[in-house]
C-alpha cells in the first residue's frame, strides 16, 4: 500500500521548516503563555503532494494539491514544540499512466506532539469528495497516526484509507 507523504522524514522536515520560517519576515508571533511562544503562518495555495492507494478502487494514484489555511507552530523551549495544520486542499489525481482519476477537494488536519527527547505522536486526517473523470463521487479519508519513542523512533505506526458513499 502507498503512503502520504507526511511521514518520518516529512515530519522532521516540517519541524525544520517552521523553524526557519520563524526566522523570516512572513510570520506573526503571538503572545505565548509562560514562556511559550506560537508562530502563526497563513498558507495560500501552497504544493503539497500526495500519494496513496484510492480506497474506493484500490488503484495507486498521486497528484500536488494547493493548500490554503493555517499553520501554528508553539514553542515551549525545553519541553519541546507542539505543530498545528488546519488547511483545506484541491488535488487532481492521476494514475500510474498519468491519466486523470478525479479531483479530491479535502480538508486536512495535522498535529505534531513533540516533547523533548524525539518522543511524542503524529496525527493526521484528509477528508473529502473525490470526483471520478467518469462522473461519481465518494468521500475518501487518509488516516495516519504515528507515535515516537524517545530518540524519535517509530514506536507505533498505523495507515488507513477509507471509501465512502
Amino acid at each position: 500500500m502507498r503512503k502520504p507523504i507526511i511521514s518520518t522524514k516529512t515530519r522532521n522536515l516540517l519541524c525544520v521548516v517552521v523553524a526557519a520560517i520563524g526566522l523570516g519576515a512572513l510570520i506573526a508571533p503571538a503572545a505565548g503563555a509562560a514562556g511559550a511562544e506560537q508562530i502563526v503562518i497563513t498558507l495560500t495555495d501552497e504544493p503539497a503532494p500526495w500519494e496513496f492507494d484510492d480506497p474506493c478502487t484500490g488503484e495507486a494514484v498521486h497528484g500536488v494539491a494547493l493548500e490554503s489555511g493555517v499553520l501554528r507552530f508553539t514553542d515551549l523551549g525545553d519541553r519541546g514544540h507542539h505543530l498545528r495544520v488546519n488547511v483545506r486542499g484541491v488535488a487532481d489525481l492521476y494514475d500510474s499512466e498519468e491519466n486523470l482519476v478525479g479531483t479530491w477537494t479535502y480538508r486536512l488536519r495535522f498535529g505534531d506532539q513533540l516533547p523533548p527527547d524525539g518522543q511524542g505522536a503524529v496525527l493526521m486526517i484528509a477528508v473529502g469528495p473525490l470526483e471520478y473523470a467518469e462522473g461519481h463521487t465518494a468521500i475518501v479519508q487518509v488516516h495516519e497516526h504515528e507515535v515516537f519513542a524517545k530518540a524519535d523512533i517509530l514506536k507505533r505506526e498505523f495507515f488507513k484509507t477509507t471509501c465512502g458513499g
